[in-house]
């Protein structure tokens, strides 16, 4: 049995965003004493499991799906490792900046981040204060599949009027949906908005200003 290192990763984008999972990623993987590698085997995976849950919290999705990406691996082979296409979307380009770890999903886990009701109500979302250059996007991405489910590769694209930038997205009455505002440059580099995560709810419209 081997799990990817992408795999790892967005397990723990259940819980943390792109820039904090990926220092959770590499502060668990120090300290289980493992190398940078592409896959991880049975051993190395249940090493990187228990150094997570003495620096993690709140680790119960992750702990989740790190468990079915095992089980759904079946036993270890005795064929040489390959690194299989991970189940979760893969890493997506690097930051243009870096930041520093924070909790952000604190809301998303008090409440389900998947609307997995039918969608009875449409929101505009109008966003202001975004600085952007020549082809630079400006999108939405959060926890449920119209918002691309965490991955920027998936994340709803805004579209400009003016000064502003504006989505409409269907969404349940009743669920709250954790999200952000990403800039993506026209070379593919993806600058996530700071502050903490952002909700997304039932209403007519919300207007926003960057962070």
């Amino acid at each position: 049995m081997t799990l990817a290192k992408d795999a790892l990763i967005a397990a723990l984008r259940l819980r943390y965003d792109h820039y904090s999972a990926q220092t959770m990623f590499d502060g668990a993987r120090a300290r289980a004493g493992l190398a940078e590698q592409p896959t991880y085997d049975a051993d190395e995976v249940s090493a990187f499991r228990a150094a997570l849950a003495q620096i993690g919290d709140r680790l119960d999705r992750v702990e989740a799906r790190l468990q079915f990406l095992v089980e759904e691996s079946g036993p270890p082979s005795a064929a040489p490792p390959t690194a299989a296409t991970p189940p979760a979307p893969a890493t997506p380009p690097a930051p243009a900046v870096s930041a520093v770890p924070h909790d952000k999903h604190d809301k998303h886990d008090k409440k389900t981040s998947r609307a997995t009701a039918v969608a009875d109500s449409e929101t505009t979302i109008a966003l202001t204060g975004v600085e952007v250059d020549e082809g630079d996007q400006v999108l939405m991405c959060g926890g449920f599949a119209e918002l691309g489910d965490w991955d920027p590769d998936r994340a709803r694209p805004m579209s400009r009027e003016g000064d502003r930038w504006l989505a409409k997205i269907k969404i349940s009455s009743g669920t709250e949906i954790a999200f952000k505002f990403l800039r993506r440059s026209a070379d593919g580099d993806v600058i996530w908005e700071g502050g903490e995560n952002r909700n997304l709810s039932a209403e007519p419209r919300i207007d926003a200003t960057w962070q």
